[in-house]
């Protein structure tokens, strides 16, 4: 706790699902903390009582000025912001997932070198690895030295990718400066979207569970037999803070995997949303094919790295209070107890 006690940081996509987070984590911790965000996905209505002892500013960090004054006077910087969706958005809109998560990356890591900022944190993700490394459902866990030669699935992974390499030669040109990069897999838990077309996986199931039947069917895209592994958000959180104090010894550190060891398929997955909701559901299965059928990662290094980190929190217990998020959630919204 007493490295974070006063210490100023900043978080980009403050008011997104792991940044909000990870933000009032360092709130908790003692640090000054400055949380900027767009709002591209969302509204900032009501965040500042949520975000309790954050500065919470709007700022579009597609302009390198907004950049600038975001980093200005600050130790740490946490750059969460990114451009992110479901699988088919990445596969609609490859070209603006691409060009929008460099330019914001480029210009966020000028504006922090400029501006004097010592420690500075990438969320990579799993999307780096190449597409034939995840192409079977039993694919071997995914190893850091893997992501090359570079094949990503999607152009988000590119941008990612290109993110790491960056902060990489820019901790190498600049002594003052030390960086370090997690490849997240699968991070779920409260305060995530539960958008139906937009969310990730974990909420949409969650929300199609308390709803059905009177709103939604249960459904799923495909047979329900690609595999994914999923990590609770306040443990990845952990991780990312542990990975930065660690800069104190090098001036680079990474790119580590974060996330949980072992897998599920989407099909048990769904499963395990339906006993969360105690119901009796019955699952419909919609056509479609999945971009990435095998994903698990082995984060050997990073509990290596970080003092022998690992997850806590038991899948089931992450989906209850998930869960939990997502009734609240739709009972404020509907207006009833």
């Amino acid at each position: 706790m007493s490295f974070w006690r006063g210490r100023k940081a900043l978080v980009t996509g403050g008011a997104g699902f792991i940044g909000r987070h990870v933000a009032l984590r360092l709130a908790a911790l003692g640090a000054e903390v400055r949380a900027v965000d767009s709002f591209y996905r969302g509204s900032p209505d009501g965040l500042d009582s949520v975000l309790t002892g954050v500065e919470l500013l709007r700022r579009d960090l597609l302009d390198p000025e907004e950049c600038q004054a975001a980093c200005r006077g600050v130790e740490v910087v946490f750059h969460m912001a990114s451009r992110v969706g479901p699988s088919s958005y990445y596969l609609q809109r490859p070209t603006e997932v691409l060009s929008t998560n460099v330019m914001i990356d480029t210009q966020m890591l000028r504006a922090a070198v400029s501006a004097g900022v010592e420690r500075y944190f990438y969320p990579s993700s799993v999307f780096v690895y190449p597409a034939r490394r995840q192409a079977s459902p039993a694919a071997p866990p995914l190893k850091e030295e893997e992501a090359y030669p570079a094949d990503p699935p999607v152009s988000y992974g590119w941008a990612k990718l290109l993110g790491e390499k960056m902060l990489e030669y820019a901790a190498g040109e600049t002594p003052s400066f030390r960086g370090a990069v997690g490849r997240l897999i699968g991070v779920y838990g409260p305060g995530q979207d539960i958008d139906l077309e937009r969310g990730a996986i974990i909420p949409v199931l969650l929300r199609r569970a308390y709803e059905y039947p009177k709103r939604h069917p249960f459904s799923i895209r495909g047979n329900g037999q690609e595999t994914r592994s999923f990590c609770y958000v306040d443990d990845v959180v952990e991780a990312i803070l542990a990975t930065v104090e660690r800069l104190e010894t090098s001036r680079f550190a990474g790119p580590i995997n974060i996330g949980a060891e072992g897998r599920l398929t989407i099909l048990e997955l769904a499963r395990e949303a339906i006993a969360v909701a105690e119901k009796a559901i019955e699952i419909d299965f919609l056509p479609g094919e999945p971009s990435v059928w095998g994903q698990a990662v082995d984060c050997s290094k990073a509990r290596q790295l970080l003092g022998g980190w690992q997850p806590r929190v038991p899948l089931r217990e992450g989906l209850r209070k998930t869960y939990e998020f997502v009734r609240e959630k739709l009972t404020r919204e509907d207006g009833t107890q």
